[in-house]
């Protein structure tokens, strides 16, 4: 994240970057004004994005007194402070062939550039939006919607290694807004994206500028196309709804109303389940469909033909599907093939059984939404688990084939038979052709399928560890942690526990300060990069509560150690060095053991004794231990809805 940081200047009367790459002609010049604080608060802020003239990087605070001094802005001059001179910005055109992203739009209907980098969207409504259908003209965003693409794209930001446009902050207008999928008005919400070097330059803008297109620059997108696509497969994450004007020319994720982050690698949509390329690990159908829109259009000029972008896209997404296997599998993509004893048509062998396996789906046509209760039943197999757990059993020696195939086979998984209103017959029928297990002898032929690919993986492996004996530990660190299932991503729990905190907020049962760290804990949570501490342990398995989280550090030499993290805004009736310096301890399996203490910026750190990793792997669910200060326990308040029940993800 540190490598993106934006040298921060006045941004007003800067010309933005995205005018100087695509032509002022492509943008409308507009009228934005100043607002006071006292109308427009900023509930989150991201560290570390914006640096001062000094090359330092900004905190959440003093990121927030930025966008307070210079991003407060509305096209509604009755909210303006008195006086205030308002600003230009710039709403860009778009055109769209397909007819699939601006619903009567001219282009961006709610979002406008303004200074050199930044993109505030949820502004109001721009002279672009003259849709007569209110759901995608009436300017707004709602708060949680901001949030949650706050969310995602901070996360994909670093995990995508294809990238997005980072949000560096939200903003809640004091006026509530009507949303499209309820009757009402509700919070609003305003996001400020980062666009450094094109992350916000789309295929809609090249249709609207009408301008020659090379074959080389074709060629490059379809390319950057494919290898967003593998990301995608590889993260697990389903963007949902593709269109020619949510995906930048250069592979970046573009909004996330339909984006979430999926359990097992199943077919499952999240908007409409009338097309087929809406289901995840099947989008890809999708982009080459936008890129023959493309290839079809007067912007290429040089007639590039279909089947050239379809192999530049398929070549560079299996190639980028083959090297962040290597992630998955605890080695990291940086290696290269060259760091498994294999070639490079066996392993290709392997990459493919992983992708064909992961997919493999149970009948249960309804839970192939991701918010329904059965979601987590869909698939036959979890490679995620497999991959993450299968390094820790294999470091006390060989695995029985049986015992690594209930290691694979999903423990959620049952054979129900649903369908689900909306879905044509000719998509089921394609998931039963391609997808659905059909019977007991099926599931036996899978499987015998599946004990080849662990039999091939688990050989690979050992070879691995015995070229690599030195990073054998390293190896089983990185897959329990890339691995990790990111709940708050998934449509259940995540988007009722984004709910939930609005409504504390709401009650003002929490800061703005505290909601902001609270949103950071989140991005924390689903981050899949390891980041080491001082002593090599990585995080992993963060559970969130009002006050704190629970969480595993997990260390190369195979053991880890439970961690209990109090954020000290919520210890104000305590004397925080009474509470570092008090006895803590932890309850494990009946028994209570001493902790340590280690104060942390914001953060106190109640760190439990060490225990082998092979306990982590013994049980589906990391377990949760209590803990207790001067022998009374400390309770962590949870994060409910108070509108609904709980979910437990």
């Amino acid at each position: 994240m540190m490598e993106y940081q934006i040298n921060m200047n006045e941004p007003a009367g800067v010309l933005p970057g995205a005018c100087k790459r695509l032509g002022e002609a492509a943008f409308v010049a507009m009228a934005a004004f100043p607002v006071d604080p006292d109308q427009y608060r900023v509930v989150f802020a991201r560290p570390g994005l914006l640096e001062n003239a000094d090359g330092k990087a900004l905190s959440a605070d003093e990121t927030k007194e930025f966008v307070e001094k210079h991003l407060l802005l509305t096209f509604d001059q009755s909210l303006s402070i008195p006086g205030a001179k308002p600003v230009t910005v710039y709403a860009d055109r778009q055109a769209d062939p397909m007819n699939m992203s601006l619903n009567g739009n001219l282009g961006s209907g709610r979002a406008a550039y303004y200074g050199e980098c930044f993109n505030l969207k949820g502004l109001g409504k721009t002279v672009l939006a003259i849709s007569k259908d209110r759901n995608h003209s009436n300017g707004n965003l709602d708060l949680v919607s901001a949030l949650w693409e706050a969310i995602c794209s901070n996360v994909l930001h670093t995990n995508l290694r294809t990238g997005t446009s980072p949000v560096v902050a939200v903003i809640n207008p004091v006026n509530d807004v009507e949303v499209p999928w309820r009757e009402g008005r509700y919070p609003g919400g305003i996001i400020v994206r980062i666009d450094k070097g094109g992350e916000l330059d789309r295929p809609t803008h090249l249709f609207q500028k009408n301008e020659a297109v090379k074959a080389d620059q074709l060629r490059q997108i379809a390319r950057n196309l494919g290898r967003q696509d593998a990301e995608k497969f590889i993260e697990r994450i389903l963007h949902g709804c593709w269109s020619a004007g949510n995906i930048s020319i250069d592979g970046h994720m573009i909004d996330y109303d339909t984006v979430f982050a999926v359990r097992g690698r199943a077919p499952q949509w999240s908007y409409r389940p009338n097309w087929l390329s809406n289901f995840f690990g099947l989008e890809g159908p999708g982009q080459k469909k936008l890129l023959k829109a493309m290839v079809n259009h007067a912007i290429n000029a040089e007639h590039l033909s279909y089947r050239d972008v379809c192999r530049q896209f398929d070549d560079a997404r299996r190639k980028q599907l083959e090297q962040r296997f290597l992630d998955l599998s605890g080695i990291g993509a940086d290696a290269g093939y060259d760091a498994l004893p294999v070639s490079a048509n066996d392993y290709s062998e392997i990459v493919t059984a992983f992708e064909r396996l992961s997919m493999m789906m149970y009948p249960n046509f309804k839970a192939t939404a991701p918010w329904e209760p059965e979601n987590s039943s869909i698939s036959l197999y979890d490679f995620s688990r497999f991959m993450r757990l299968f390094p820790i059993l294999r470091s006390s020696g060989e695995i029985e084939p049986q015992i690594a195939l209930s290691l694979l086979r999903n423990p959620h998984g049952r054979m129900i038979e649903s369908t689900v209103s909306g879905m044509p017959e000719s998509i089921v029928h394609a998931l039963n052709r391609h997808y659905v297990v059909a019977s007991d002898q099926h599931i036996q032929a899978l499987d015998n399928e599946a004990l080849q690919f662990i039999s091939e993986y688990d050989r690979r492996l050992a070879s691995w560890k015995q070229a690599h004996p030195e990073d054998w530990g390293k190896l089983v660190q990185r897959a329990y942690i890339v691995n990790e299932e990111r709940s708050y991503m998934n449509c259940r729990p995540g988007n009722d526990f984004l709910v939930a905190l609005t409504q504390h907020l709401a009650a003002e049962k929490v800061s703005n300060a505290e909601f902001s760290q609270l949103i950071e804990l989140i991005i924390e949570a689903c981050d899949r990069i390891p980041q080491p501490d001082p002593q090599g342990r990585c995080q992993a398995d963060l559970r969130l509560f009002l006050n704190g989280f629970t969480s595993n550090l997990i260390a190369e030499n195979g053991f880890f150690q439970p961690r209990l993290t109090i954020l000290t805004s919520s210890l104000a009736p305590f004397n925080i060095d009474d509470l570092t310096s008090s006895r803590w301890e932890i309850e494990i399996e009946g028994v209570k053991n001493a902790c340590s203490v280690e104060p942390d910026h914001q953060r106190l750190h109640i760190i439990g004794p060490k225990l082998p990793l092979a306990k982590l792997a013994e049980s589906n669910v990391p377990e949760s231990f209590r803990y207790f200060n001067q022998r009374s326990p400390f309770n962590l308040i949870p994060i409910e809805r108070n509108d609904r029940s709980p979910v437990i993800g």
